[in-house]
């Protein structure tokens, strides 16, 4: 029976290395729309540019995740999972193809994720191109998972090494 995962956390919290690590562990597909965005429009684009693009990606790695857990195939969405609004829609999307939802709360303090991003943005063609004043900005945005939640959830803290 297939499983859909999604990977919750803020930026540079260590999100797509949990992914390629499950992905080899239960057969998955990763689903990770930055990485879309950033081989269909490129990885700096203009923010009312950026936000057609994800709007656009959002929706087909739906699509592909709906299709994919349809055919009975594993799947991990890598991309964040902000708000607990943003969990609770994606479990009732994707409840309709799969009994088996997984959620993955990746944790780690700002500090060491925000250099991570700024690193990987200094050093990583492939990657969205992300400032300082985008990560603060954007900080105040993310809430992980509370318990009231009620979410299957596994944690784990990218302070230590994950695997």
């Amino acid at each position: 029976m297939a499983t859909v995962h999604f990977l919750c956390g803020f930026m540079g919290f260590g999100k797509s290395t949990v992914a390629r690590k499950l992905a080899a562990r239960y057969n998955a597909v990763v689903l990770n729309d930055d990485e879309f965005i950033c081989e269909l429009f490129g990885r700096d684009l203009p923010k009312n540019e950026f936000d057609a693009a994800h709007a656009k990606v959002t929706q087909f790695t739906w699509k592909l995740g709906e299709r994919i857990a349809g055919a009975g195939g594993n799947v991990i969405f890598d991309r964040g999972f902000w708000s607990r609004a943003s969990r609770a829609a994606a479990v009732e999307r994707m409840g309709h193809f799969c009994d088996n939802i997984q959620f993955h709360q990746i944790e780690c303090d700002l500090e060491t994720a925000k250099q991570r991003v700024l690193n990987r943005s200094r050093n990583d063609e492939s990657a969205l191109m992300i400032d300082a004043a985008t990560f603060d900005a954007m900080a105040n945005r993310y809430e992980p998972i509370s318990p009231d939640e009620n979410l299957n959830v596994i944690y784990y803290d990218n302070n230590l090494p994950l695997f």
